[in-house]
């Protein structure tokens, strides 16, 4: 994996993690979401890349932030600056 690539993979273990904590099978989450669970499962495993608007909805549905999502961060930013921006940049640059 190139350095600065963005890990899929790591996304989607948070991911997992998060929908166990709240005890939901790929089913439910999947339908909360408007997706299919295989597709929940591919997510998770870093199988495929979701759009954007997928993992806002993802997030949503996990009560929990884009930036934990995507970065692992449970802090908040502080200003333009911050390290999601440039985390956000290489997912869409991945998924495009």
């Amino acid at each position: 994996m190139q350095e600065d690539a963005f890990d899929y993979g790591a996304m989607g273990a948070r991911i997992r993690a998060c929908r166990r904590e709240l005890k939901l099978t790929q089913e439910k989450l999947a339908e909360r979401v408007g997706i299919s669970n295989s597709f929940v499962g591919h997510i998770e495993r870093g199988e495929k890349k979701a759009s954007l608007e997928t993992i806002s909805q993802i997030g949503k549905a996990l009560d929990v932030s884009l930036d934990y999502i995507i970065a692992g961060r449970k802090n908040k930013c502080d200003g333009i600056n911050c390290a999601l921006f440039e985390d956000l940049k290489k997912l869409i640059e991945a998924y495009e």
